[in-house]
C-alpha cells in the first residue's frame, strides 16, 4: 500500500515539475518576445523549434560526411545548412524574431553548394535542376507562416527565379528557357513556371489571410471601443478583477484591472488608488467585512450575492460574469431603497401575522388566475408547509385533481363577481401525505379573494376508519356465514352417512362383505369429521393465542415416509393419482430441531389440498437443504391450479374460491390459512407458484437448526 501510495505520489510530483517547467518556458518567452496574443506565441515556439531542427539537422549531416559514412558528401553544403540555421538562431535570441525570418533568404546558397557548383555538387548540375527546385518551394511554407509580410514572399521568390537562372546558366540550358517541358536525362516541366504556380498561390494565401486579419483587427478595436463606452457609462458599479494563479495552475488572489465611474460614485474612491492593486489590499479598505471576497471569486460557482455595507449604510447585490479563464467582472446594484421597503413591509406582515396565527384556521390569499399569493398559518408537527411550496403556484399545480381544481377556479370567480361565500372540501399532498382541509372562500378585492381553510384530517380519517371497520366486519360476517353453510354441509354429510350405514350394519339383510364395505365407508367418514373438528380445534387456539411450539427432535425422513404410506394408503383404489415422496438427505437418521407435530400438520394439509385439487397425475412432495441454513419443504400437484389475483385469498381463514353449498370440491377452507399460521410459527413463509391447468407449488422454508448430539463431553 505504502508502494502505491510512493508511486501514485512520484507520477503527481513529476506531473507538477513538468507543469513548472513548461510554465517557465512560456514566460521566458513572452518577457524576451512580447507576443501579443497566443498567435505569436505559438509562431515564435515553432520558429524555435523549425530552428533547432535544421540545427540538429546540419550539425548530423556534417557528422557523418566528417566519418565518411554518406554516399553522397557535401560538407560545404552541410556546413552552409549549419551557418545558415546558426545565424538565425543568433538573431532569434538576440537580435528580433523578424531578423531571424530574413536570415532565410540566403537559403538559396544550400542548393548552390549541393547542386550548382561545377566542383562541389554532388549531381551533374544540368540534372539537378529540379533538385535546386524542390528545395527552395518548401520555403515559400516557411515564409508563409513565420512572415507577416507579402513582401518577403516576392523578395524570396526574386532570389529563387534567379537562382534557378544562374543553374540554368551554369549547365547550358538557356535553350529550353521558353519550353514547357525540359528534356536533358530526365524530362520535368519548366522550372520557372513551378516556381511561378507556388509563389502565386503562396501570396494569394497570404494577401487572404492578411486581408482577414485587418478587417478582424478592425472589428476588434471597434468592439472593444463600444464595450470601454458600455462599461465606463453603465448606472451599475463594475469592477474587473483578474485571477493571479501560481506556477502549480491554482488560483492564488485576486487582482483589480478596471472600474467604472458608476463604482467609484458608489463605494467613494477613485480608480487610481485600486487599479493593478490585489484585492487583499484594497477590498477591507472598500468592503471592511461585509462579505468573504476570496469565497465568492475563488471558491464558490454562484454569480450572485447581496450584502450590507455599515460604513455607507447601504445595500447592495452584486453579479458576477467569469469572461475568460483568468478574468471576472463584478457589477454592482445600490439596492438601498428597495431593500428598506422590503424591511418595513415585513415587519408589517409579520405583525399581521402574528395576529392571524392565533387563529387555527389556515388563511390563504388567491388571485383571480388561480395563483395563491400568501398564506398564514399556526406551524404544528402534523402539518408542514413551505412557502415554495404554495406562493407562486396555481391551484392547478399544487395536486388537486384537474375536476377539483376547475371547481375551486369557478367558486373563486362566483366569489369574486357576487360577493359570495363558497365551501369546499379537499385534500392537499404536503411533506409526502394527503391532509383534508374544509376551505371557505370569501372576497377580499376585485382581483383576489381569501380563502380559509380547516385541517379535518383527523374528522375524515376516523370516519374512514369506521367505514373500513364495518366493511370489514360485513366481510368477516358474509364469510363467517358461508363457513358456517359449508361446515354445517360437512359435518352433516359425514355424520349421515356414519349414522345410514351404521344401520345397514346391524340389519342381517346384507351379507359380510357388503358389511365390510359399509365398515370402510363409515371409517372414511369418520375420519373426515375427524379433521373437520381437529381444524375447529387448531383454529380455536389460533384465535385465542394458546398455540404454543415444542421443538424436540424431528427425524425428517421418517415424517416422510409416514405421510407418503398414509396417503399412499388411501389412494390405493385411486389408479389415476399417484403420490412420490423426494428427500434430498437419505439418511435415516437426518434430524432437526423444529416442532414435528405442527412440520406433519402442515405437509398433510398441503399434501391433502393437492390430493383433492388433483383429478390424475401425481401429487409430489419432498424437501431440500439450501445453502443459507434453511430446510425447503415442497408439494407439488398437477391439479386444476389457482389463478394470479386468488393465490393471497386462499390463505384467508373461511375463504374458498367457491363458496357454494353445492360446489364440486368439499372442505372448510381453512386448511391453507391453519398451514399458513403454523409455518409462521416455525419461522417461515408459505408460498405458492400456480397456473390455472398446469397444477400448483405450495412450498416453504424452516431454519435448519441441527439436533444437538446426546453425547457431551464430560472432563
Amino acid at each position: 500500500m505504502k508502494t502505491k501510495f510512493y508511486y501514485i505520489y512520484s507520477l503527481v510530483k513529476d506531473q507538477r515539475q513538468l507543469n513548472f517547467m513548461l510554465e517557465a518556458i512560456r514566460k521566458s518567452i513572452i518577457n524576451r518576445y512580447k507576443p501579443e496574443g497566443n498567435d505569436d506565441l505559438l509562431k515564435v515556439v515553432g520558429l524555435h523549434t523549425f530552428i533547432l531542427i535544421g540545427l540538429l539537422t546540419g550539425l548530423t549531416m556534417c557528422i557523418l560526411d566528417l566519418i565518411g559514412n554518406t554516399p553522397d558528401q557535401c560538407l560545404s553544403g552541410d556546413t552552409a545548412i549549419l551557418i545558415l540555421f546558426g545565424v538565425a538562431l543568433y538573431g532569434l535570441l538576440h537580435i528580433r524574431v523578424k531578423w531571424a525570418v530574413h536570415v532565410f533568404f540566403f537559403v538559396p546558397l544550400i542548393p548552390y553548394f549541393f547542386f550548382i557548383s561545377n566542383t562541389l555538387a554532388i549531381y551533374p548540375n544540368h540534372q539537378s535542376i529540379p533538385n535546386t527546385l524542390w528545395t527552395l518551394v518548401p520555403f515559400f511554407l516557411f515564409f508563409l507562416i513565420f512572415s507577416d509580410k507579402k513582401r518577403d514572399l516576392f523578395i524570396f521568390f526574386l532570389l529563387s527565379a534567379l537562382t534557378i537562372l544562374f543553374h540554368t546558366y551554369t549547365a547550358g540550358l538557356t535553350g529550353f528557357l521558353f519550353n514547357y517541358k525540359w528534356v536533358t536525362d530526365t524530362t520535368f516541366t519548366n522550372p520557372f513556371i513551378t516556381l511561378l504556380v507556388y509563389f502565386l498561390g503562396s501570396f494569394l494565401i497570404a494577401w487572404r489571410f492578411q486581408s482577414a486579419i485587418r478587417n478582424l483587427t478592425i472589428n476588434k478595436e471597434n468592439t472593444e471601443q463600444i464595450i470601454n463606452n458600455t462599461i465606463r457609462n453603465l448606472p451599475q458599479g463594475m469592477m474587473l478583477l483578474e485571477i493571479i494563479k501560481d506556477e502549480f495552475d491554482t488560483p492564488s488572489h485576486l487582482t483589480v484591472r478596471k472600474t467604472n465611474l458608476a463604482f467609484e460614485r458608489l463605494f467613494r474612491i477613485t480608480s487610481r488608488e485600486i487599479k493593478d492593486q490585489r484585492a487583499d489590499d484594497v477590498f477591507p479598505k472598500i468592503f471592511r467585512s461585509a462579505f468573504d471576497w476570496n469565497k465568492q471569486y475563488l471558491k464558490t460557482k454562484k454569480n450572485h450575492f447581496s450584502f450590507y455595507l455599515e460604513r455607507l449604510d447601504k445595500y447592495f447585490e452584486v453579479d458576477t460574469f467569469k469572461i475568460t479563464d483568468n478574468q471576472i467582472i463584478s457589477l454592482f446594484i445600490d439596492v438601498t431603497a428597495r431593500q428598506r421597503l422590503i424591511l418595513e413591509l415585513e415587519d408589517n406582515k409579520h405583525r399581521y401575522q402574528v395576529l392571524l396565527e392565533a387563529i387555527p384556521d389556515l388563511f390563504f390569499i388567491i388571485d383571480t388566475d388561480g395563483v395563491y399569493v400568501d398564506f398564514v398559518f399556526k406551524a404544528s408537527d402534523a402539518l408542514k408547509i413551505k412557502p415554495e411550496d404554495i406562493i407562486g403556484n396555481s391551484i392547478f399545480e399544487v395536486g388537486f385533481s384537474e375536476k377539483m381544481s376547475s371547481k375551486i377556479y369557478q367558486c373563486i370567480q362566483n366569489c369574486i363577481e357576487f360577493d359570495s361565500i363558497e365551501t369546499i372540501e379537499y385534500a392537499l399532498e404536503v411533506e409526502g401525505s394527503s391532509a383534508m382541509f374544509e376551505m371557505r372562500i370569501v372576497r377580499l378585492n376585485d382581483h383576489s379573494v381569501i380563502s380559509l381553510a380547516r385541517d379535518i384530517s383527523k374528522r375524515k380519517l376516523a370516519e374512514i376508519h369506521i367505514e373500513e371497520a364495518k366493511n370489514k366486519a360485513e366481510e368477516s360476517d358474509r364469510l363467517k356465514t358461508a363457513f358456517l353453510a359449508n361446515i354445517s354441509h360437512e359435518i352433516r354429510t359425514p355424520m349421515n352417512a356414519i349414522i345410514g350405514f351404521a344401520r345397514m350394519v346391524g340389519s342381517s339383510d346384507f351379507d359380510d362383505n357388503e358389511k365390510s364395505k359399509f365398515i370402510e365407508i363409515i371409517i372414511t367418514n369418520g375420519k373426515l369429521l375427524l379433521s373437520l373438528i381437529n381444524d375447529m380445534i387448531s383454529l380455536s387456539k389460533i384465535e385465542s393465542n394458546t398455540l404454543v411450539v415444542k421443538n424436540a427432535s424431528c427425524k425428517v425422513n421418517d415424517i416422510m415416509v409416514s405421510l407418503f404410506k398414509e396417503f399412499n394408503y388411501d389412494l390405493v383404489v385411486n389408479r389415476n393419482i399417484r403420490v412420490k415422496v423426494t428427500c434430498e438427505n437419505s439418511n435415516p437418521k437426518f434430524a432437526v430441531t423444529t416442532d414435528p407435530v405442527l412440520l406433519q400438520s402442515i405437509l398433510y394439509k398441503l399434501i391433502d389440498n393437492g390430493i383433492k385439487f388433483t383429478e390424475r397425475g401425481e401429487v409430489e412432495f419432498g424437501y431440500k437443504v439450501l445453502e443459507s441454513n434453511q430446510l425447503e419443504f415442497f408439494v407439488r400437484d398437477t391439479g386444476i391450479g389457482i389463478d394470479k389475483k386468488d393465490q393471497q385469498l386462499i390463505f384467508e381463514r373461511f375463504h374458498q374460491l367457491d363458496n357454494r353449498t353445492t360446489r364440486e370440491y368439499d372442505g372448510t377452507g381453512l386448511g391453507l390459512s391453519i398451514a399458513q399460521h403454523y409455518v409462521r410459527l416455525l419461522g417461515g413463509t408459505l408460498e405458492v407458484d400456480s397456473k390455472p391447468g398446469q397444477g400448483s407449488i405450495f412450498s416453504f422454508t424452516i431454519p435448519h437448526l441441527k439436533e444437538e448430539s446426546p453425547l457431551k463431553i464430560v472432563r
